[in-house]
């Protein structure tokens, strides 16, 4: 099968399916594994679909409609999450209240969370018990749990997160694009996300360069609210918002 037609091909099916993996698309297609993740990384970068661990995801009509599990996304650009969520851990002080968003950047963060006087809210299950195992104050709304990314979404959730005022929050994101500002795929865990947004005195997005040029289904916050804290392999547009931490140009001590 010749180079284009199986790039074809592996788009058709994964906007059929919405998300498939490597090895569905190898005994589809007969190509070896190396064939199939150069495909996906080409595919990706002329986001005709999205790349995952382990696999795609659709971005028909270019905008990503489903969410990836933490599971596909935890070891993705793993060191530029780090050096993100270390920095991001350094702004916490002893009186704050601080907003915890579901996400797999946000996890980074607990290990650095040396602050135990600080107060924790999160949507997120798995950073809540994390939190109360390391000494935290932390507290968690009601609602439905969402699996695929562990948070709580639903009514419940929002009633809670609208009834507090944070003094400072981290927040995870699927895309960022210049026109569309902060999205997620699912509206649900979208209005969480903006609730709280708007709840924080300060809010920070932490973002590695993969989510920057993707548009998803709901936007939570308009692109100039907030700051972005990313890596230097960030698109230089994104660098130069004046809202733009870039966290290659600072120290990482562990």
């Amino acid at each position: 099968m010749l180079n284009e037609e199986r790039k074809r091909k592996i788009v058709t099916i994964t906007n059929e399916k919405q998300s498939v993996s490597i090895p569905e698309l190898m005994e589809m297609l007969g190509a070896s594994q190396s064939t199939i993740r150069r495909d996906l990384t080409e595919l990706n970068n002329s986001r005709m679909l999205k790349k995952v661990h382990g696999g795609a995801v659709s971005l028909k009509n270019g905008i990503l409609t489903m969410d990836e599990s933490v599971l596909q996304r935890k070891d993705l650009n793993i060191e530029s999450k780090r050096k993100i969520a270390f920095y991001a851990a350094s702004l916490i002080k002893d009186s704050d209240v601080v907003y915890l968003d579901a996400g797999t950047t946000t996890a980074e963060m607990l290990p650095y969370l040396e602050n135990t006087d600080a107060t924790y809210v999160t949507n997120c299950i798995s950073h809540a018990s994390i939190l109360a195992s390391y000494g935290h104050s932390v507290y968690v709304p009601g609602g439905s749990l969402k699996k695929e990314t562990d948070a709580l979404v639903g009514s419940e959730t929002l009633k809670y997160i609208e009834k507090m005022n944070f003094t400072i929050g981290f927040f995870g994101t699927n895309g960022i694009s210049m026109q569309e500002g902060f999205t997620t795929p699912d509206p649900e865990e979208g209005r969480v996300k903006r609730t709280a947004f708007f709840h924080c005195q300060e809010a920070y997005i932490l973002a590695d360069q993969s989510k920057f040029n993707v548009i998803c289904t709901y936007t939570f916050a308009p692109i100039t609210k907030g700051f972005i804290v990313t890596d230097s392999n960030t698109p230089q547009k994104y660098r130069d918002l004046h809202n733009t931490i870039v966290t290659d140009l600072l120290d990482m001590r562990r």
